[in-house]
């Protein structure tokens, strides 16, 4: 299929698929003369690059996985189970920091107004 084909069906732009290929997060696809043609492994895994996106990974943080999905053609369970208890665990933690600062911001407003008042 066509890289038109292939956004419609993931969501991502025709400039992403080329740049996920230029960085080797896909794998260069076959070509019809000066065309791409993708086939549905790709289509998963710009859906997987796409999903993981939306739930605040960085291509940077996704990385690892999807080469060895692409290469390996097999998703590496281990693997992602690790990189997303880390981001779970690194969501906790800045929910607690943004917690603690929403406190310090109460306390700041009830000193101000003791003071300025």
């Amino acid at each position: 299929m066509l890289i038109g084909r292939v956004s419609e069906l993931t969501g991502a732009t025709r400039k992403a698929i080329r740049y996920y290929e230029s960085i080797g997060l896909i794998s260069p696809p076959d070509r019809k003369g000066s065309y791409r043609i993708y086939d549905d492994h790709d289509v998963m895994v710009v859906s997987m690059i796409c999903r993981a996106k939306t739930l605040g990974f960085s291509l940077f943080e996704i990385k690892e996985i999807v080469s060895k999905k692409t290469h390996e053609k097999k998703l590496p369970i281990e693997l992602v189970h690790r990189v997303i208890d880390k981001k779970i665990s690194d969501l906790k933690q800045e929910v607690e920091a943004l917690l603690l600062k929403s406190e310090n911001l109460k306390e700041f407003k009830d000193d101000l107004v003791k003071e300025f008042n």
